[in-house]
């Protein structure tokens, strides 16, 4: 087709068993191709125009598309009886994943960066642990991909970006100045032209750590600010943007930028592919801040931004987050709505409470400070968000208000001071996940207050750990729990019953007895034992019986409706069978509600 001779060689980078095992290379066209023919010194042909044609100039394909040619020059092939057969098989091609064009590789005179240097500058910064990765497990990703550094190509043909620093003077010579030139210092001439090239966009990001701070000039910020000390990115910039940060802050300030690297996790779409504009697959964030809030969007990035694996976009968890800042809005107007004189910021001494639920909550709070301490430091987030999470939602709203809601009625001063210590000291602990909320609720609370994002980190809180009260009320709430249990398969209202405890001390009982809803007695007439201690728990005689036929009727009520349904020949002909079995499998759980409603199981 070409009208001359091809070269035959033998490459160790063929696979022999692919196809017929022989290979044609266009060494000016594809990577791989090009390293064979530097092995064998091939000639290198440019067979392509910039803008995708063909270059062969004499034959008939010459300024063709390159799919238009591809066709051409299987049916002259064909023509000359020079194709043995056709079969289809799989293969890579780069295509740019914006307007999902063919990428073809282009032989072209580019500016490169020789990486020598930076780079065993970086392995040396490495060997002396100067910059820490978290997890531990990327520190492989980032060395291996630097021990096997190749010179960088810097140079792109796009409109926007750095301009290369090299002139050109009209007698050809090249002249690389920060500055322009007067005139070129090889001839003495003055028409000089600046190359039109631009830098490579991860060549201006590698800069980003000191370029933004006002470098080259010394300003007050760069003295400041660099090094900073945590860089928190995703693992697939690592090797594109991390190391260059490194090896240009060696090279430019004789130091690295940063000194720990926290890698967090990707966030895929909810069936579990890669989230992307293109594919439709991705989630705006500002819809999710209109629907759920800033706080809570944030606090449920942190939850889960450290994982060990990638993790599947579950938008009822930002709703869960939303709830969450409910939680603390009415935890907030619960306590600042209670009789008396609110303490001050700091309420005093508060470690000889006479009651079990402060010592108890107050030595909750020490376990929480520590462990959100902990995961901050360590770059285990979700640590931190979940101790905060857990401490403020099941401790300090479900069970200690709870269970000083009489004693705040009542202007109870010692429930106050704790209550105020121990939301105090949750807002700071949360203000780094939930800023917005935490500094509202923060304004609202007494005292001459600056910003809570200016406060203090809550101090060591070690003096309030009383592994005595913690056990105890682990009791407490085993035997509501339990007590709730009973109260709720008899049917019977929230409130009253007998409770009898055998060997509990009186705090404990008191405390269940009172949390409960129920009377504390020294016997019990029948009634149902406790599995959790020792005693017994009865609520009033047919006390439930009215509740329990109530929900009998709505239950037999919903089944009458979708055994009607079943038994409608158009339904069982045109629903879908995962419709008609998932209505089977309700109606079936409902008529075994039905059945034990009525036996009393």
């Amino acid at each position: 087709l070409v009208g001359r001779k091809l070269p035959i060689v033998a490459d160790d980078a063929v696979e022999k068993d692919f196809g017929t095992g022989a290979l044609k290379v266009t060494p000016g066209h594809d990577p791989m191709d090009y390293e064979i023919g530097q092995r064998h010194g091939l000639e290198i042909i440019n067979g392509m125009h910039e803008d995708g044609s063909m270059q062969v100039p004499g034959l008939p394909y010459d300024g063709l598309p390159a799919l238009e040619a591809r066709k051409r020059v299987v049916d002259d092939l064909k023509a000359q009886g020079l194709l043995v057969k056709e079969e289809p098989y799989t293969h890579e091609v780069g295509h740019c994943d914006r307007c999902h064009t063919v990428i073809e590789p282009l032989i072209s005179e580019q500016w490169w960066l020789q990486m020598d240097e930076m780079r065993d500058n970086a392995l040396a910064a490495s060997d002396a642990r100067k910059v820490r990765w978290h997890p531990e497990r990327y520190e492989r990703t980032y060395l291996d991909w630097l021990r096997g550094l190749r010179d960088w190509n810097i140079g792109r043909q796009l409109w926007l970006g750095h301009r290369v620093p090299v002139y050109h003077c009209d007698n050809g010579h090249v002249v690389v100045s920060v500055d322009p030139p007067g005139e070129c210092p090889e001839c003495g001439s003055k028409n000089l032209t600046q190359d039109p090239d631009v830098l490579d966009t991860w060549f201006s990001s590698a800069l980003w750590p000191f370029a933004t701070l006002g470098w080259p000039d010394e300003t007050e910020d760069l003295e400041a600010f660099y090094p900073t000390d945590v860089n928190c990115t995703a693992r697939e910039i690592i090797n594109l943007w991390v190391s260059r940060m490194i090896m240009t802050g060696i090279e430019f300030m004789g130091e690295v930028p940063f000194a720990d690297v926290v890698i967090h996790c990707q966030v895929q779409a909810a069936d579990g592919s890669r989230m992307s504009k293109s594919l439709g697959t991705g989630v705006d964030p500002r819809d999710l801040i209109t629907k759920y809030g800033t706080d809570a969007l944030r606090a449920w990035a942190a939850s889960v931004a450290m994982s060990s694996q990638d993790v599947r976009f579950d938008e009822t968890r930002v709703e869960g987050y939303r709830r969450f800042c409910n939680k603390l809005w009415n935890a907030t107007r619960l306590i600042l709505g209670s009789p008396g004189t609110p303490p001050a910021e700091s309420p005093g001494t508060l470690e000889a409470r006479e009651h079990l639920e402060d010592r108890w909550i107050l030595s909750r709070l020490s376990v929480a400070r520590r462990d959100v301490t902990a995961g901050i430091e360590g770059f285990t987030f979700q640590d931190s968000i979940n101790a905060a999470y857990g401490f403020a939602w099941n401790e300090f709203c479900d069970w200690y208000l709870e269970s000083i809601k009489e004693r705040l009625r009542a202007g109870d001063a010692a429930a106050q001071d704790v209550a105020y210590f121990c939301l105090d000291n949750l807002l700071r602990l949360l203000h780094p996940f939930m800023p917005f909320v935490t500094e509202e609720l923060w304004s609202r609370l007494p005292g001459d207050r600056d910003y809570v994002m200016r406060a203090e980190w809550p101090e060591l809180l070690d003096r309030f750990v009383d592994p005595g009260a913690e056990e105890e009320f682990q009791q407490v709430m085993a035997i509501v729990e339990e007590v709730r249990g009973h109260r709720q398969a008899a049917g019977a209202p929230a409130r009253g019953g007998h409770l009898h405890l055998d060997g509990i001390s009186g705090p404990v009982a008191g405390l269940a007895a009172r949390l409960g809803q129920v009377e504390l007695v020294q016997e019990v007439d029948g009634g149902v034992p406790l599995a959790i201690a020792p005693g017994r728990v009865s609520f009033p005689a047919g006390s439930g019986d009215a509740r329990r036929q109530k929900e009998r009727q709505r239950l037999e009520e919903d089944l009458a409706k979708m055994e009607a349904k079943l038994a409608n020949p158009d339904f069982q002909a045109k629903a879908p069978p995962e419709v008609v079995a998932n209505l089977n499998e309700r109606a079936d759980a409902t008529r075994e509600a039905v059945r034990r409603l009525t036996t009393g199981e």
